[in-house]
């Protein structure tokens, strides 16, 4: 599946309007292009410029790009989304399912920068089912959810950026 652009950021349930956002150098679109909307890595020293994540394994300090960076751009500085707790995200998953709270997901091994892959247990996990969006309405009369294609997820602090820059990694 080819990357798109677009922007996953839905909601802040603590209430927040707007995500945050911090600027970040990033290479020359030669060496990697990045799309909006992409879940990207930054290295373990925080001088390393973020990428898309390119595998399953890729667990630690996400941020989500919130500007594309063309295969034809110069090295420059971009904006990226830092999960917070309580930021709520709409990414895709690797097989439609029946959603439900607590949920988990992991980084899909396929398409690892923009789908998300349900797992019961694992090490790997980095989000978490936030939403009921697809529970029947009440006057539906009906108890079972519907199959979706996507998941709203809040992100472990653990796997997102956030933890380096609050102090509690």
């Amino acid at each position: 599946m080819a990357a798109v652009n677009r922007a996953p950021w839905s909601k802040d349930i603590n209430g927040g309007r707007e995500p945050l956002r911090i600027l970040m150098p990033v290479d020359a679109g030669s060496s990697y292009a990045i799309k909006r909307g992409e879940i990207c890595k930054v290295g373990l020293n925080t001088s390393d410029r973020p990428g898309p994540v390119t595998a399953a394994t890729d667990k630690t300090l996400l941020v989500i790009a919130d500007q594309e960076q063309k295969s034809t751009d110069v090295a420059r500085m971009i904006p990226f989304i830092v999960p917070r707790p309580g930021d709520v995200f709409e990414f895709a998953i690797s097989a439609a399912r029946a959603v439900v709270f607590g949920d988990n997901f992991a980084i899909h091994s396929s398409t690892p920068s923009q789908t998300l892959a349900y797992t019961a247990a694992g090490t790997n996990l980095v989000a978490r089912q936030a939403s009921d969006h697809n529970c029947p309405e009440p006057e539906e009369k009906s108890v079972t959810r519907r199959p979706v294609s996507f998941a709203q997820v809040v992100f472990d602090e653990q796997a997102s950026f956030f933890a380096q820059i609050s102090g509690n990694s």
